[in-house]
């Protein structure tokens, strides 16, 4: 089975609505796929109706963003969107909504006004980035991030965010399945495997494994920190809405089981 497991839409920082999103991965050869905007559950709906309409396979997903030592993100997949889950990610979004804010305010301060709603849902960095560029403020988003939003930035602010294993036992309260994101930065300072022990002991399911970034010999050592740790192998393009980046999107078969997927 082929399957994009980290897409992105509009209700957070991507460029496609969730129908497009959805028309996308089809047209990529999808079977499944899930959607997995930051802190954001809005274009759930949207996307699943258009998922089935399309025939394609459909997970309901988030990607949150969590802080420590740094900045963590953790995938949910296949919970249920109901009033107490909305209220965990009202109070998790309320961080985010804060940090946006201050980085407004430094921006402001160098006289620097994007006209931004920074209070919005699912506003984040990379949507400030793009403003950025789009009005001559930065010459790229990596140029945005280097000398603004990055660490060391002259409006960078610190995360504070909810922490990886609240997130992983918020997940599991709410019958998600739970994965790693994009966790090659870790593979390589060392800290891969402290993390996933600690995270395990939250529920922690999964590791996204297939990933644009990450090469076979990334792959191979992510494997066998799931055989480790006894998790699933996750993947996805982490799209949104740029070219389209290459990755390995053959879903393990036992995680296509664990999520409902056929």
């Amino acid at each position: 089975m082929k399957a994009d497991l980290h897409i992105h839409t509009t209700a957070s920082d991507g460029r496609l609505a969730p129908r497009e999103a959805v028309a996308w991965a089809k047209a990529c050869g999808m079977d499944a796929l899930a959607i997995t905007d930051h802190d954001s559950v809005a274009g759930l709906a949207e996307a699943e109706e258009a998922a089935r309409e399309m025939g394609v396979g459909f997970v309901r997903g988030i990607e949150l963003s969590c802080y420590s030592v740094c900045e963590i993100h953790i995938l949910g997949y296949g919970f249920e969107p109901n009033a107490a889950f909305l209220e965990e990610l009202d109070a998790a979004k309320a961080l985010r909504r804060a940090r946006n804010e201050a980085i407004g305010r430094k921006l402001t301060a160098l006289g620097i006004d994007l006209g931004i709603d920074y209070l919005a849902d699912g506003v984040g960095r990379m949507n400030i980035a793009r403003k950025m560029v789009e009005l001559g403020v930065a010459r790229d988003v990596s140029d945005a991030f280097d000398r603004f939003l990055g660490a060391g930035g002259a409006a960078y602010v610190e995360s504070k965010r909810l922490t990886p294993i609240g997130a992983v036992r918020m997940l599991k309260n709410h019958g998600a399945f739970v994965s790693v994101a994009h966790p090659k930065k870790f593979l390589q300072d060392g800290r891969l495997d402290m993390l996933l022990q600690g995270l395990k002991r939250g529920g922690l399911d999964g590791l996204e494994v297939n990933y644009p970034g990450h090469s076979d010999l990334d792959r191979v050592a992510l494997l066998k920190m799931c055989d480790k740790h006894r998790l699933l192998p996750t993947g996805g393009s982490d799209y949104h809405g740029e070219d389209e980046r290459a990755f390995e999107s053959t879903l393990d078969p036992r995680t296509a089981r664990r999520l409902g997927l056929r």
